[in-house]
């Protein structure tokens, strides 16, 4: 039986069709190409957010008390200079009264104590010079002293020291919690199953949530140094966060766009909404038995 000849209109709707579906088909396999550039993109960024946190921790450069030109303190005799501070260490700079010497003062490498710098002045015109010792003295944080020491320092106290231990323990906690999310991260271009990259964004949260609470511990640290620790914080003296401390919002910051680009990108994509059956496998139900 001779076979029909098809009418030019069957032939133009069949062919707007196929049209139809392979630019939806261009249109997904390139934004599935783009949310992998992007994912790819906040995998990096939470490497190089490892890194600077490392940086951060290390250094003690998070705040920075100012004295001026020296704030008198009877426990220690001195006059405050500044001291910048980070969450393991802390460094101080002081200065004595100014004493009079005859010419032949000895030279500065061989004066008592810490002496960072010694300067001769020369206010009356004769041979006598006015001799100031400037002292720097840099220290880790006892995070667990005796109760003696913690009675006899004055830099010290239990709340300070519940401040400083709490700040060590999550800065840790947060750069072991950031590793593992870097792993997760990893592992989403090797399975695409939406669950991991939900998985992968989630602890980036909890990344964030742990710097969070860095920051705002030791925030908190400096209005208590402020009001109840003078030789720490001394009255008059003005502070400002450093470099360590900026270094720390720029990693929360670099957590919480990885954690909010998986979490956008982890939309399952079953059916004509995968690039590939590959990846419309991947996201379809998994049933668990035995």
């Amino acid at each position: 039986m001779p076979q029909l000849p098809q009418s030019p209109s069957s032939n133009s709707c069949a062919s707007s069709a196929v049209s139809v579906v392979s630019e939806r088909t261009k249109a997904v396999r390139d934004q599935y190409f783009f949310e992998r550039r992007l994912l790819f993109f906040c995998t990096i960024l939470v490497g190089v957010a490892i890194i600077v946190w490392v940086v951060s921790i290390s250094t003690h450069f998070w705040f920075v008390i100012d004295g001026g030109d020296g704030i008198w303190i009877n426990e220690t005799k001195r006059y405050f200079l500044r001291s910048h501070s980070g969450l393991f260490k802390l460094c101080r700079m002081a200065k004595t009264n100014a004493s009079s010497n005859a010419i032949t003062t000895p030279p500065p490498a061989t004066l008592e104590g810490d002496v960072v710098t010694t300067e001769f002045l020369n206010t009356t015109g004769a041979a006598i010079h006015e001799v100031v010792k400037v002292y720097r003295r840099c220290k880790y944080h006892d995070v667990f002293p005796s109760e003696a020491k913690v009675k006899g320092d004055p830099m010290l106290d239990m709340t300070i020291l519940n401040y400083t231990r709490t700040e060590i323990m999550f800065s840790i906690i947060s750069l072991c919690v950031m590793i593992m999310g870097l792993f997760f991260s990893i592992y989403t271009f090797n399975n695409p199953r939406y669950t991991f990259k939900r998985l992968a964004g989630g602890i980036h949260f909890i990344s964030s949530l742990s710097i969070f609470v860095v920051i705002e511990i030791l925030s908190q640290s400096i209005h208590y140094e402020k009001e109840f620790l003078p030789v720490v914080y001394p009255a008059n003296a003005t502070h400002h966060y450093g470099y360590s401390y900026i270094l720390a919002w720029v990693v929360f910051l670099m957590n919480i766009t990885s954690g909010i680009s998986f979490m956008w990108y982890s939309k399952k994509r079953k059916g004509h909404k995968a690039p590939n059956e590959e990846i419309a496998m991947a996201d379809e139900p998994t049933i668990i038995g035995r």
